[in-house]
């Protein structure tokens, strides 16, 4: 974006996968893993993540709360970086989806579980608190919402759960705002985020790939430990091994 007090104003956005394993050697094959973050949207086993996390995958497994087993790629959308899988069993735990009866406001609280770092491993997610910076992205983008910087890599596809526990966003990417002056060297960053993509964009891909969310109403303020109790069992790391020559 050019300015016309000739500042450039670029968007830089990190998105949140780990790489659990190097890659290593397997007959001819290197064989690398990443590692993210994804919830169950209904009780015949879809699961919502992000594009970025299952890009060039031969094979998707996700483990969680007593669970562990492959699943397939059912759908993408890449703009949006959205993914849609289905795993090998039916869940009998799943997301619901705020119904915007009562419509979110900067400043509302949100909660953020899922598998940064070294998580995976004992398939034991992360809880954390943040709080809505903006309904919409850092240079105004109707695709996403900004919250404050609480989150790491691994937590890339996981929700953006409100104080009831319903989906308000999916997460996908920290975001730097930096702005440069023309004839100066110097490079300033205005703003730091972490951002979602937004419910009309999430319910809308489910919709185009005829899946049957569940939506609630909220308002109940829950504890930060109670939404955990409540969203624990439908949230599950996935796991995306990436074959090479």
């Amino acid at each position: 974006m050019f300015l016309k007090n000739c500042v450039h104003v670029f968007l830089f956005l990190l998105v949140l996968v780990s790489t659990p394993s190097v890659a290593r050697a397997q007959g001819a094959k290197l064989i690398a893993y990443t590692s993210g973050t994804g919830f169950f949207v209904t009780r015949d086993g879809h699961i919502l993540t992000n594009d970025h996390i299952i890009n060039n995958c031969d094979k998707i497994s996700v483990h969680g709360d007593g669970i562990s087993t492959k699943a397939t790629l059912v759908a993408r959308d890449k703009e949006h970086d959205l993914a849609l899988l289905k795993a090998a069993f039916t869940s009998v735990n799943m997301a619901y989806f705020n119904s915007m009866k009562q419509p979110l406001t900067s400043g509302d609280p949100v909660v953020i579980i899922g598998y940064p770092g070294e998580s995976w491993r004992k398939h034991n997610p992360i809880v954390r608190s943040s709080t809505i910076i903006d309904l919409k992205g850092p240079t105004g983008e109707e695709k996403w919402l900004q919250f404050n910087d609480s989150i790491q890599h691994g937590n890339s596809g996981g929700p953006l759960l409100d104080s009831t526990g319903n989906v308000v966003g999916v997460v996908v990417a920290k975001s730097e705002l930096h702005i440069v002056k023309v004839g100066y060297e110097a490079e300033n960053i205005v703003k730091k985020s972490d951002i979602a993509i937004s419910l009309p964009i999430v319910k809308k891909f489910l919709e185009e790939n005829n899946v049957q969310y569940q939506t609630a109403d909220s308002g109940l303020y829950l504890s930060v430990d109670r939404v955990n109790d409540r969203a624990r069992p439908f949230i599950v790391n996935v796991h995306c091994r990436v074959a090479g020559q």
